[in-house]
């Protein structure tokens, strides 16, 4: 996987109303003002020169050992994890790593078994409330019955069968992804697609089987779900080089900004407790120009397939929680998905649906700094009015 490219202090713009020209305020070396300084730039932290790198290998050696492997370059056949409080520092490979003062281990037993960097692991008294939509996936009964007829009833909903679903979503990808890049990759989508939310991970087998990217990661906040994934994966002899199980929340998701081309959610927007919050960290961790493509469920009044005629009974089918609870904390409309997307940025938005059933793709713009490299980072853009203030 591509780690982010390091990036040099941008200094944030003025805009004058006299001049329609960006330009760039900078003191006499050249850096930005502290009081413009952009306070979300993110830094890189090195402690050593061995930084964790979740990554592809070519090489025959013993699954167990070769999954996790250490990079002291800015190799692009890395997924780098970091510490999910802070996001900014990446965690050291085989150790356990202090960081906001967490102890995070990064080693495991097997190849399959899953790295755990979700923040609540380790709570004491504290639990926090959970929305059934969450909670029922973290039973075993459930987990284990995801991929043995439970996926597949979702065809109550318009959903057209995995194979289809796949195929969609992977065309969404190919038509978002630019033909030069993928001249130069022998054909291939990208380097890192993350499958989040993924249950049984059968998403994440597909993206292996299709040889479109270097690595898949794969990752759930239910470790029942994880531990089905990693048995299919065992079961099925996915390459143990290409695929890592990794849990994590989606609202804080532990890679670091800007370092996936691809996040693929698969019926599973519709369970998250905070979409806002989980569409945001995604943006955050995609390339610029990096796709997100997901699929989820409408609301009943899409059977009717005139958005307009039926907006009113959406509207309180939303405030009245109609038919939630269960799998379900909420049901979306098209124009919502479309609202949360560009929120954060998501744009170029793209669908496919059948009545309950749509599957989306957006893009993340890419913003070009002075130098012409592409940046994930927004910088800070300040207005003065006629009187200079």
């Amino acid at each position: 996987a591509t780690p982010s490219s390091s990036s040099s202090g941008r200094a944030a713009l003025l805009r004058t109303p006299d001049k329609k020209k960006e330009t760039k305020s900078r003191n006499a070396l050249g850096k930005p003002p502290k009081s413009i300084y952009h306070p979300g730039r993110r830094r890189r932290f090195l402690t050593s020169s061995r930084r964790i790198g979740v990554g592809f290998s070519s090489s025959s050696g013993d699954e167990d050992d070769e999954n996790v492997r250490t990079s002291s370059s800015s190799s692009s056949s890395f997924v780098k994890l970091t510490c999910p409080i802070c996001t900014r520092r990446v965690l050291e490979e085989r150790a356990k790593d202090v960081c906001c003062g967490k102890t995070w281990t990064i080693e495991r037993k097997n190849a399959y078994e899953y790295t755990d960097l979700e923040i609540s692991r380790n709570a004491n008294s504290f639990r926090e409330a959970k929305l059934s939509g969450t909670s029922l996936f973290e039973t075993p009964i459930v987990s284990n019955a995801y991929e043995r007829g439970w996926r597949d009833s979702f065809a109550w909903a318009g959903f057209p069968g995995k194979e289809k679903e796949f195929d969609v979503a992977m065309r969404f990808v190919r038509e978002n992804t630019n033909q030069r890049q993928q001249q130069n990759q022998k054909q291939q989508l990208g380097e890192v697609v993350l499958d989040v939310s993924c249950g049984s991970g059968l998403f994440a087998r597909k993206f292996v089987d299709s040889k479109a990217f270097v690595r898949v990661v794969a990752s759930d906040f239910s470790e029942n779900m994880l531990i089905e994934a990693s048995q299919f994966a065992r079961e099925e002899n996915i390459d143990a080089n290409v695929i890592t199980f990794v849990r994590a929340d989606v609202g804080r998701l532990p890679f670091e900004t800007g370092s996936v081309d691809v996040v693929h959610a698969g019926a599973a927007l519709h369970c998250w407790p905070s979409p806002t919050q989980a569409v945001a960290e995604i943006s955050r961790v995609l390339k610029p120009g990096g796709t997100f493509v997901a699929s989820t469920f409408l609301d009943p009044s899409a059977n009717l397939n005139n958005d307009d005629l039926t907006k009113p009974f959406s509207d309180f089918f939303r405030d009245a929680k109609l038919g939630t609870g269960g799998a379900f904390n909420r049901f979306w409309t098209e124009q919502e998905l479309k609202d949360l997307c560009q929120m954060v940025g998501l744009e170029d938005f793209k669908r496919e649906r059948e009545r309950q059933y749509i599957l989306f793709a957006v893009k993340k713009n890419s913003v070009r700094c002075e130098d012409d490299d592409e940046v994930e980072e927004c910088d800070i853009v300040l207005s003065m009015d006629e009187k200079g203030q």
